[in-house]
């Protein structure tokens, strides 16, 4: 990779970039519908429809107007990377706790390796330990009665050996897919740097070729210039040759031969001194 782009892998780049984060915009669209719609869905096992819809439709609303206001930033990125994680939340809540719901983060991780970019995995991480740090020590700490108040957090006894093992392993799946955005985007600048860099070096060809090819062009003219300027004195001296010889001489057939030498003469001459000034003209 080169340290410093130049302006035209620049370009490419940004325009590669912006074509990539419009196709992973579109995929997010269609994501974030099926989340919305699995929240429904999950509404109906123990009717929590007002947390399906109403913190589903926060999220879409947090989502969109984040990349409504702040379009020609990256900002949209994060708050989805926020939102994946509080939907997680959401399903364990509808659920009430059922410990399958807790791989639904794994799976936004790994939606988020679409934009390439590393750092999304930062809010998803933090918020997933702080919700199961949280709602862990609630749990067992302070709603930790049958018949009271619960959080519905999880269904199987989650200690803190338990806690600290979750949440290794989902930093582990977290680092991952934070390595794989890393490497695809330095795969893709790689990749382009590559198309820059034999873009430029045909640029050199041809560049290099049209200067041979106006060098040969100029050099032929020259020719063509020194070569007419050779002819023309002895076509001339041919003329005035004829010229001369017609005056010396009554034979009006030899007249009718000295004519036709000097119409053949002129000819030449002519033909000389039309290639003489295409040839003048292509040197300037």
């Amino acid at each position: 990779m080169k340290t410093k782009a130049s302006l035209n892998e620049q370009d490419y780049l940004h325009s590669f970039m912006s074509t990539m984060t419009q196709k992973s915009d579109t995929i997010i669209n269609y994501v974030l519908a099926v989340y919305f719609l699995l929240g429904i869905g999950l509404s109906f096992k123990y009717d929590t429809f007002e947390i399906g819809v109403g913190v589903g439709t926060l999220n879409l609303l947090a989502y969109y107007s984040a990349k409504f206001f702040m379009k020609n930033f990256k900002f949209y990125q994060y708050v989805l990377s926020v939102v994946l994680a509080i939907f997680m939340a959401q399903y364990i809540y509808q659920m009430h706790g059922m410990f399958e719901m807790h791989f639904t983060v794994f799976i936004a991780s790994t939606i988020l390796i679409i934009y390439q970019n590393w750092r999304l995995q930062i809010p998803l991480t933090l918020l997933v330990v702080l919700h199961h740090a949280g709602l862990a020590y609630l749990q067992n700490y302070i709603y930790n009665d049958a018949t009271g108040l619960q959080v519905y957090f999880s269904q199987v006894n989650f200690d803190l050996e338990t806690l600290i093992i979750h949440t290794v392993l989902a930093a582990v799946v977290f680092l991952m897919n934070g390595y794989w955005a890393y490497y695809f985007k330095e795969h893709s600048e790689n990749h382009i740097s590559k198309i820059s860099d034999e873009y430029e070096l045909e640029n050199m060809k041809l560049a290099s070729a049209k200067y041979s090819s106006m060098s040969a062009t100029k050099d032929y003219n020259d020719f063509i210039h020194r070569t007419t300027l050779d002819l023309k004195l002895p076509v001339n001296s041919v003329l005035k040759l004829i010229d001369v010889s017609k005056g010396h001489t009554d034979n009006d057939k030899l007249l009718t031969y000295l004519e036709m030498m000097r119409e053949s003469a002129k000819k030449i001459d002519d033909l000389v001194n039309d290639i003489h000034v295409k040839s003048t003209n292509n040197r300037n």
